[in-house]
């Protein structure tokens, strides 16, 4: 309950900006802007996300949580409504690299607040919670851009006024403490360094999934023939990854995070196999189920697991840091997934396959080292 307000925040304010990153798109495409100059300006918000991954922490440790994010949404409105007043592609670049380091301060100061505020047994389920308010709110977003006239600048103004509404919840939300470092009982919270360093290479692995996933499954689809039932099949691994959010937080608060890693893997590896081998709609679907299931819960597990029982401070910067890593990944992975997929008929298959080997010899490799003790030597 003490989470509803902030969630309530994350639903306005995503509803605003997922909205706009597909109004951007829709808009200069209507206005005849080439593809490399729409390809550009969609590139820069994602720039200006990784940027502030380098001074998020501090950021919020300034202002806190609170004044973060009313700061956050008032540059995402302001930058929106700005992007109505000049067609100068440069200006554009500047306001979209604006709108994606407030963006990303945001969500690290989203995410570091359930987490903070959640109790330690339940923050996975807070993350299922959090990423599922979150999948919703993008999948109704998209709605918008059948509803709303784009020739005009009202789709820019519902986008503004949604991140400026998107502030009033803040009000009645619990607020963590970013003094508190440790627990009640004065242990440290801080994980090992090698549970920190597979939570940190999960969430690179969950941005290069993801990111792969989203821009090149459609034209994966494409090259299989399949290219008149691209929405039912996206539409169906977004869902599928929406209903898997909860139970998968309940499942690593009880059998542990490590073990879910293992499942989701295996899940994404079966999945993708699948799909290489059979092409019947009824395998297709299962497959698709199953990549869906366990793709869109790798990322709330491995952060949940990275952060360990940390509090305040320590909490953001590590949030920061994961973050980073997961662009990281959301940049790099479409980029050698798109090589692949031009050499490969299936290559999107091919490098997720590849992906989720390599990080199943990771959790390997970290179980073995983990469990002998080593120290502070990894």
């Amino acid at each position: 309950m003490y989470l509803i307000p902030l969630y309530l925040h994350l639903t306005l304010l995503t509803l605003g900006n997922a909205f706009l990153l597909t109004l951007v798109a829709v808009y200069l495409n209507g206005q005849g802007a080439p593809a490399a100059q729409i390809g550009l300006v969609g590139s820069a918000f994602y720039l200006g996300m990784l940027g502030a991954s380098f001074f998020a922490d501090k950021f919020i440790e300034r202002l806190g949580h609170v004044r973060a994010l009313v700061l956050c949404c008032m540059a995402l409105a302001m930058a929106a409504l700005a992007l109505t007043w000049t067609s100068l592609l440069p200006v554009w670049l500047i306001l979209r690299m604006l709108a994606g380091m407030a963006a990303a301060i945001g969500f690290v100061a989203v995410e570091s607040w359930v987490l903070g505020v959640a109790p330690l047994h339940q923050r996975t389920r807070s993350m299922a919670r959090y990423m599922l308010v979150y999948y919703f709110s993008y999948g109704i977003s998209q709605l918008f851009i059948d509803w709303v006239p784009l020739s005009g600048m009202m789709g820019f103004w519902l986008a503004s006024s949604l991140c400026i509404l998107s502030v009033v919840p803040l009000c009645w939300a619990r607020r963590p403490d970013l003094n508190s470092e440790t627990e009640s009982n004065g242990a440290s919270g801080k994980p090992p360094r090698a549970e920190r360093a597979l939570g940190l290479v999960g969430c690179l692995v969950a941005g290069m999934l993801l990111g792969t996933l989203s821009v090149l499954m459609p034209i994966q689809l494409e090259q299989l023939a399949l290219g008149e039932e691209i929405g039912l099949y996206m539409a169906w691994l977004i869902l599928c990854g929406m209903a898997f959010q909860l139970p998968n937080g309940s499942l690593a608060d009880k059998v542990g995070k490590r073990t879910m890693m293992a499942v989701q893997t295996l899940m994404i590896g079966a999945g993708c196999l699948l799909l290489w081998e059979f092409d019947g709609k009824g395998v297709m679907l299962f497959a698709f189920a199953l990549l869906g299931a366990g793709g869109f819960t790798l990322y709330p597990t491995t952060m949940a697991y990275a952060c360990g029982k940390m509090n305040g401070r320590a909490l953001v910067k590590m949030t920061q840091k994961l973050m980073f890593t997961y662009s990281i990944g959301s940049l790099t992975g479409p980029m050698i997934a798109g090589m692949m997929l031009e050499k490969f008929q299936s290559g999107l298959f091919l490098f997720v396959i590849l992906l989720v080997a390599g990080w199943a010899l990771w959790l390997l490799l970290m179980r073995l080292l983990t469990d002998k003790p080593v120290g502070t030597t990894i």
